[in-house]
């Protein structure tokens, strides 16, 4: 038999007539811990990445004001600020965009790789040297 055919039967809608409202609203309550312990997890890493991103921000401000750079023209100028604030505003957008667009369970390897990429690696570099 065909879904098609499917759609046309009444078979198993039995089991939708004994519900009732109450029964509705009681059991997204029972069920209510459990779905609160799972999401520990994932709130933790939210948080931690949320730290490291504004960390990274942080980071990208020290780089910016340790280093001015003076451009000879007007141009070069806008353009070397505009990408000091892309990079300073970097790690946070990151971690907005994986935040609003990625399920929750591929959250933590984009996070993982936005800090990978958008880490103040001029500062790293040179507390390392």
């Amino acid at each position: 038999m065909s879904r098609d055919e499917d759609a046309l039967r009444w078979e198993g809608d039995d089991e939708l007539d004994r519900a009732t409202p109450r029964d509705a609203r009681v059991a997204p309550a029972a069920a209510a811990p459990a779905a609160q312990t799972r999401e520990r997890g994932p709130q933790a890493i939210r948080w931690l990445a949320l730290a490291l991103a504004i960390a990274a921000t942080a980071g990208w401000v020290v780089v910016v004001v340790a280093n001015p750079v003076e451009q000879p023209s007007l141009v070069g100028l806008a353009l070397y600020q505009l990408g000091e604030l892309l990079a300073v505003v970097g790690p946070f957008a990151w971690w907005f965009v994986v935040d609003r667009l990625a399920p929750a369970a591929r959250r933590a390897p984009w996070w993982l790789a936005g800090l990978v990429v958008t880490a103040p690696w001029p500062l790293v570099a040179g507390l390392l040297a």
